[in-house]
C-alpha cells in the first residue's frame, strides 16, 4: 500500500513563490489582460507534457479519428499512464534543459525581433501538473526560457467549482532595429548630449558627418515585462467574487524625431534630426467584481482601473546644426537644444453593472450600464528651452525676434497643469426571444457617450500673446508667420492664423439592432441582423453620421459531408452637411482683435473628406468551408473580401482587400500528422489630393478655384500583396520521433502615383520633375526551416536535437542610401534599416526529463 502524503505544503509554497510573478485569467474573459503565453521556443505556451502521443488515439476500440461538429479532426491526445502518486495526489511533469548555439546573422532584426535567442545553457521548459481526484484540488505550473528576456512563468491552482488562483510573469522583447548609429551620448536617458568635437548649435556639416560615421552600432529595443495575479471563488450560495491585478513595465528606447525644417530649398537652416528617446513606462491594471446567479436574476458588477506612469517626462537633446535665417539678420540667441514632452501620467476608471433575467419562457432580458472617467493632470513644461533672443530681425524692417526669458519659464503658461478629463457613459438593453426551437430573434438598444472636458488655452500672461513657439529648432523659431504666435495688440502678429485652444474631441453613439436566426432543417441555419447607428462627433467636420448595416449568414452541413459558413455584410454611411473647417473657435480667428491678412489662405480645400466622416458604401464577404476527406484528412478553405467606396473627390477614395486560405490536415495514425497551408491577400488603398497654388493669394477654398485648381490634383494607389505558406509533419517510430516544419512569409508593396500637371508638385520638387520615376516595389520575404529528432531512452528520459534555419531579404525605398550614409546635407538620421539579406541558425540539444 502506498504511503499517504499531502501536497498541501507544496501547494502553499508554490502559491507564495508565485505572488511576485502574479496571474492571468486563462478564460475568454481575460480579466488580467490580453496576454498570449509563449515564446520562440514554446510558441503556443501549452505543449503537452507527454513525450509522445498515445498510439491508441482517442479510443482503443477503433482507429477512426473523431471530428468536431464542423468536421475538423481532434488533435491526438498525449500518452497517458505516466502519472505519479503522492498520497492522494496524482502528478506529472516535464523538464527540458540543454544548450543552444547560434550561427550566421543571428543579430538580424527580423530573426530576434520578438525572441531573445542566445548561446549557452537554456532552460527550455519546466512544467508540472497535480490534482486530487476526490477533492477536485489542482495545481499547474509552467515556465519556458527561464532566465531569458523572453521567459514566461504561469501558475494555476484551486478547487474545481469552488475557487481558483492564477499568476503569471512574462518578458516580451521587441527589437526595433539592430543597425542604429545615433551620434548622441546618453542614449536611453532623457538627456542627449553631443560627443566631443561637436558644439551645440555651432557644428560644421563635415564634423557632423565624421561623428555619424564613427558612431558605435546600437540596438533600439523595448523590453516589456508583465506580471499579474487573479483570484476567483465562491463567497455564498450563488455569489462569486473575483479580483485581479497586473503590472506592466516597458523599458528601452525608440526612434524619435527632432527639429524639422524645410532644408531642401535652403541650406544651413536647421535641417532634420532623427533622435533616440527613452521608454520607461509602468501600467498598473486593477479589477474587482462580483457575480450573482439566481434562479430569476443574474447580476455582475465590476470595477476596472488603469494607471499609467511615465518615469521620463521629457526628452532634452542638443542639436548640432546651426540655425540661420532664410532672410534678414540672425538674432543674438542661438538654438542649441530641443525638447519634447513625453507621454503624461494618466488614470482611467470604469464601473460596470450587468443585469439579466429570463422573460416570457425562453426569452432573456439583459441590461448594462457603465460609467468611466479618464484623467490626465501632468505638470506642464516651459514652452521653450533657449537663451537670449531668437527669430529674425528684418532691419530696417520688422523685428520678429522674441526674448527667451518670456518663454523658457512655466510662468509663460496659462495654467500649471493639463487638467484634461474625459467622461464616458454606456447604456445597453437587449431582449432575446426563442418562441420555437428553430427560431429566435433579438432586439438591442445601445448608447455610448464620450464627453471631453479638457479646456486648455495657449496664452502667455508675460507677453499677452496667444499660441506657442513651435518646437525648438524648427522653422517656427526663425521664419516670420511660422512661430505660432498671435497678438491682437501687435500689428506684427495680429493677422497670424494659429491654434490657440485644445479641441475637446468627443462623440455620442446610439445603436438600434434587430436580428433573428432560423433553423430551416437540422443541417441549415440562416440569420439576419439589421443595425442603425447614429454617430454624433463633437467639433468635427460633421455633427451627425448615420450608418445602416445589414448582416446575413448561412451555416450548412449539407454540402459534401462538410460544413459551410457564409456571411455577407452591407453598410452605408451618410450624414449632414460637411464643414471643411469646424475649428474656428479654437484658432486665433476667434479672439477679438484678429485682423484678416491680405495673404490669408483657407484652412484646406473644401472638397477634402476625412475617411471616418465621409459617405461610404461597404461590402464584406466571408466563406469558410471545411471538407472531410476520407477518415484521416480535412481540407479547409477560407475566402473573404472587403470593399469600401468613400465617394470623395479629395481624400481617401476607396480601399479593398481580398484573401484566400487553403489548409490540409492529415492524421493517418495517432502518431503521425501532416499539415499544410497556403494563404494570400491583396489589398489596395486609393487617395487623392490637390496642391495649393503657392504663388496665388486667395482665401477661396473651393476645389477648382484659384487657390486649388483642378490641374494641381494628384493621386496615389498603395497596393499590398501578402503570401503565407507552411508545412509541418510529425512521426513517431517506436522510441524515435521526427518533426519538422517550413514557413514562408512574403509581402510586396507598390506605390503608384499620378498628377494632372507639374503644378501638383511643390516648388521645391518641380526642379526635379524630369528625374521623377516610379517608386520601386517594397518587399519582405522570410523563410524558416525547423527539424527535430527525439530519442526516448525510457518512459521518463529523452534527448531532443533540433535546429532552426531562417533566411530573408528586405527592401524598402525609404531606406535607400542609408546603409552607406546617414547624413545628407542638414538631414541626420540614426537608423540604417533592416538588413537587406540575412540568414541565421539555431542548433540545440535538450534533455527531457519526466518528473
Amino acid at each position: 500500500m502506498a504511503r499517504t502524503h499531502s501536497l498541501t505544503p507544496l501547494f502553499g509554497m508554490a502559491f507564495l513563490l508565485a505572488l511576485p510573478a502574479a496571474a492571468a485569467d486563462s478564460s475568454a474573459s481575460a480579466r488580467v489582460g490580453d496576454l498570449q503565453y509563449g515564446n520562440g521556443f514554446d510558441p503556443r505556451g501549452d505543449s503537452v507534457l507527454s513525450l509522445d502521443a498515445d498510439p491508441d488515439g482517442l479510443s482503443w476500440l477503433h482507429r477512426d479519428q473523431p471530428r468536431t461538429p464542423s468536421g475538423v479532426l481532434y488533435a491526438p491526445p498525449p500518452r497517458l499512464g505516466g502519472e505519479r502518486l503522492f498520497g492522494d495526489w496524482r502528478y506529472d511533469g516535464l523538464l527540458e534543459i540543454g544548450v543552444g548555439y547560434l550561427g550566421g546573422s543571428h543579430d538580424a532584426q527580423f530573426f530576434r525581433q520578438y525572441s531573445d535567442w542566445s548561446n549557452g545553457l537554456m532552460l527550455g521548459l519546466l512544467s508540472f501538473e497535480a490534482y486530487q481526484p476526490d477533492s477536485g484540488n489542482y495545481l499547474e505550473a509552467r515556465g519556458s526560457r527561464i532566465g531569458g528576456n523572453d521567459q514566461f512563468w504561469r501558475l494555476r491552482a484551486g478547487r474545481y467549482g469552488h475557487y481558483k488562483v492564477e499568476g503569471f510573469y512574462r518578458d516580451m522583447p521587441h527589437l526595433v532595429t539592430s543597425t542604429a548609429y545615433p551620434i548622441w551620448e546618453g542614449i536611453g536617458s532623457g538627456t542627449l548630449t553631443l560627443p566631443p568635437g561637436l558644439m551645440p548649435g555651432a557644428s560644421a556639416p563635415a564634423d557632423i558627418a565624421t561623428a555619424s560615421a564613427n558612431a558605435p552600432r546600437t540596438s533600439v529595443r523595448v523590453n516589456r515585462s508583465r506580471s499579474g495575479l487573479s483570484i476567483e471563488g465562491d463567497v455564498g450560495k450563488r455569489w462569486i467574487a473575483y479580483t485581479s491585478f497586473s503590472n506592466e513595465e516597458r523599458n528601452g528606447t525608440r526612434l524619435w524625431g527632432g527639429p524639422m525644417f524645410f532644408n531642401y530649398p535652403f541650406a544651413d537652416n536647421g535641417g532634420v534630426l532623427e533622435t533616440i528617446r527613452p521608454v520607461d513606462f509602468t501600467t498598473t491594471d486593477l479589477s474587482a467584481g462580483a457575480r450573482y446567479a439566481g434562479q430569476v436574476w443574474q447580476f455582475n458588477a465590476v470595477y476596472n482601473g488603469s494607471f499609467f506612469r511615465n518615469h521620463q517626462n521629457r526628452l532634452d537633446y542638443e542639436t548640432p546644426f546651426i540655425l540661420s535665417p532664410v532672410t534678414g539678420t540672425p538674432a543674438a540667441g542661438v538654438i542649441t537644444h530641443g525638447q519634447f514632452a513625453l507621454e503624461p501620467d494618466n488614470d482611467a476608471h470604469n464601473l460596470r453593472l450587468d443585469l439579466s433575467r429570463a422573460i416570457l419562457g425562453n426569452g432573456r432580458l439583459s441590461l448594462t450600464g457603465a460609467l468611466g472617467r479618464m484623467r490626465q493632470d501632468e505638470t506642464l513644461l516651459a514652452p521653450m528651452n533657449c537663451q537670449g533672443r531668437i527669430g529674425i530681425d528684418l532691419s530696417p524692417g520688422p523685428d520678429y525676434t522674441i526674448d527667451c526669458a518670456d518663454w523658457n519659464t512655466t510662468a509663460a503658461l496659462s495654467q500649471p497643469s493639463a487638467n484634461a478629463r474625459i467622461d464616458t457613459l454606456l447604456l445597453d438593453a437587449k431582449a432575446s426571444f426563442r418562441p420555437t426551437a428553430n427560431f429566435g430573434w433579438h432586439v438591442e438598444l445601445r448608447h455610448y457617450d464620450e464627453t471631453n472636458k479638457t479646456n486648455y488655452l495657449s496664452y502667455n500672461p508675460l507677453t499677452g500673446e496667444y499660441g506657442y513657439i513651435t518646437e525648438n529648432g524648427s522653422m517656427g523659431t526663425i521664419v516670420p508667420g511660422e512661430m505660432g504666435l498671435f497678438d491682437p495688440n501687435n500689428p506684427l502678429y495680429q493677422s497670424y492664423f494659429t491654434h490657440i485652444r485644445a479641441i475637446p474631441y468627443g462623440y455620442a453613439e446610439s445603436r438600434a439592432e434587430l436580428g433573428g436566426d432560423w433553423r430551416i432543417d437540422p443541417l441549415n441555419t440562416v440569420s439576419a441582423t439589421y443595425s442603425f447607428i447614429r454617430y454624433r462627433p463633437d467639433h468635427r467636420e460633421r455633427s451627425r453620421l448615420d450608418d445602416n448595416q445589414l448582416a446575413l449568414s448561412w451555416v450548412s452541413r449539407a454540402i459534401a459531408q462538410g460544413s459551410l459558413r457564409v456571411s455577407y455584410e452591407f453598410a452605408t454611411r451618410s450624414g449632414d452637411h460637411y464643414n471643411y473647417f469646424p475649428y474656428a473657435a479654437f484658432y486665433s480667428t476667434a479672439i477679438p482683435g484678429y485682423v484678416p491678412g491680405a495673404d490669408a489662405s483657407p484652412f484646406t480645400v473644401d472638397a477634402m473628406r476625412k475617411y471616418d466622416l465621409s459617405d461610404r458604401e461597404q461590402h464584406k464577404f466571408r466563406a469558410i468551408f471545411t471538407h472531410p476527406v476520407g477518415e484521416d484528412a480535412t481540407v479547409s478553405t477560407i475566402a473573404y473580401g472587403k470593399y469600401n467606396d468613400y465617394s470623395a473627390a479629395i481624400g481617401r477614395k476607396g480601399d479593398t482587400s481580398t484573401g484566400l486560405m487553403l489548409q490540409w490536415d492529415y492524421q493517418p495514425l495517432p502518431t503521425m500528422t501532416l499539415n499544410a497551408y497556403l494563404g494570400g491577400e491583396l489589398g489596395k488603398v486609393r487617395m487623392s489630393n490637390v496642391a495649393d497654388a503657392e504663388a496665388v493669394v486667395s482665401a477661396d477654398p473651393s476645389y477648382g478655384g484659384a487657390k486649388y485648381p483642378f490641374e494641381n490634383t494628384w493621386s496615389e494607389s498603395d497596393q499590398q500583396r501578402n503570401v503565407n505558406a507552411g508545412l509541418s509533419a510529425r512521426r513517431s517510430f517506436g522510441r524515435y520521433r521526427v518533426d519538422g516544419s517550413y514557413s514562408l512569409v512574403y509581402s510586396r508593396g507598390r506605390l503608384d502615383y499620378d498628377y494632372a500637371s507639374p503644378g501638383a508638385l511643390s516648388g521645391t520638387q518641380q526642379p526635379f520633375l524630369n528625374q521623377l520615376t516610379p517608386f520601386p516595389d517594397n518587399h519582405y520575404r522570410l523563410q524558416s526551416l525547423e527539424l527535430g529528432l527525439t530519442r526516448a531512452f525510457s518512459e521518463t528520459l529523452a534527448v531532443r536535437l533540433f535546429g532552426r534555419y531562417e533566411f530573408g531579404d528586405f527592401n524598402d525605398w525609404h531606406y535607400d542610401g542609408f546603409r552607406n550614409n546617414l547624413l545628407y546635407d542638414h538631414r541626420l538620421y540614426s537608423d540604417q534599416g533592416p538588413a537587406a539579406h540575412y540568414d541565421a541558425s539555431l542548433i540545440g540539444l535538450m534533455l527531457q526529463l519526466k518528473l
